[in-house]
């Protein structure tokens, strides 16, 4: 099985792969071929057009040889980036916004899906959302991607978002255990944990996509530094991806055992997580200008950026997805 992925952390891991590492603007090419450094916290199935891409040789027949850095969280992907450790990062689209509202030369180029992928899960004895009202949901913690995106969900279903009570959980698995085990109300799950939710008898209530459409959960970002001196290696390593994204959609049985094998997961597991997704797989890199400005404005109703928000033009250059004229 062919495998260029990097799994380090720090640069001296990578200073073979990036021309000077801190601060570098130069992508590291040789013989025709370029090597894109991918730090990412991004797992599982909305990771699964790179692993698929990597897998399959689809980005190594374009030329381009990713070199995956794992981190633990968006916050060390965008300071990877910042720090030239790595050339891109696949991130959350909320630690842009903050990123870039704090000062940063974040960029957005991509998304890998279109569609936000969490579903509302509840405790049995609930049957809607307008039943939130009074109850508790499990959240990463406050001000968080997960928060945010309740919030917004509450109001835009007629439940008043101050009434419901948002309850510091961590990842996903612990949300999810503390919804199975009672201790909160309801939790918006991501596959594989919302199959698990199911089996233990939790209530799925609604699709966060349904009532918030077109909001991009993850995107491809990169500083402004890097990107200007370096327009057609991006543009190359984002052609391969939206190749391998086009594969993923179009071979659903090899697709669902790449991610059985990288996530290790069970089929059913995997079968679920994939085919929720898969409509949503990006096969053109746009994100959706609108959505974005969702993002924004849901950001500063009840996020916790306090400085000032950068626009979508600021945030989001779809060029690097175009052809070059």
């Amino acid at each position: 099985m062919k495998r260029r992925a990097l799994l380090a952390g720090t640069c001296a891991g990578v200073l073979a792969l990036v021309v000077g590492c801190a601060n570098s603007t130069e992508l590291s090419a040789a013989n025709g071929r370029t090597t894109i450094t991918l730090a990412s916290s991004i797992t599982g199935s909305s990771f699964l057009a790179v692993t698929a891409g990597i897998e399959r040789g689809i980005f190594d027949k374009n030329g381009i040889d990713v070199e995956v850095i794992k981190v633990k969280s968006t916050a060390e992907g965008a300071a990877a980036v910042a720090s030239g450790q790595a050339n891109v990062a696949a991130m959350l689209t909320e630690g842009v916004i903050s990123s870039r509202a704090s000062g940063s030369d974040l960029k957005i180029i991509a998304n890998l899906l279109t569609e936000d992928q969490h579903i509302l899960y509840s405790k049995p004895d609930i049957d809607s959302i307008e039943q939130f009202a009074g109850r508790s949901l499990a959240i990463v913690g406050p001000g968080s991607g997960t928060e945010i995106l309740a919030k917004g969900l509450f109001e835009r279903s007629g439940v008043d978002p101050a009434s419901v009570q948002y309850i510091p959980s961590g990842a996903a698995s612990t949300q999810m255990a503390a919804l199975v085990a009672g201790q909160v109300d309801g939790a918006g799950l991501v596959p594989p944990y919302d199959l698990t939710a199911a089996e233990s008898g939790s209530k799925e209530i609604v699709e966060y996509r349904d009532i918030l459409p077109k909001l991009t959960p993850q995107v491809f970002a990169a500083s402004e530094r890097v990107l200007a001196p370096n327009p057609d290696e991006f543009r190359a390593f984002l052609s391969a991806y939206k190749e391998s994204a086009r594969w993923v959609v179009d071979h659903p049985d090899e697709a669902i055992s790449i991610l059985m094998d990288d996530s290790q997961i069970s089929y059913d597991a995997a079968k679920d997580a994939y085919e929720f997704a898969k409509p949503d797989y990006s096969t053109d890199g746009l994100v959706d200008k609108q959505g974005l400005q969702t993002w924004l404005d849901l950001t500063d109703k009840y996020g916790t950026v306090h400085d000032e928000l950068p626009t979508v033009d600021d945030l989001y250059d779809p060029t690097y997805t175009q052809v070059a004229p």
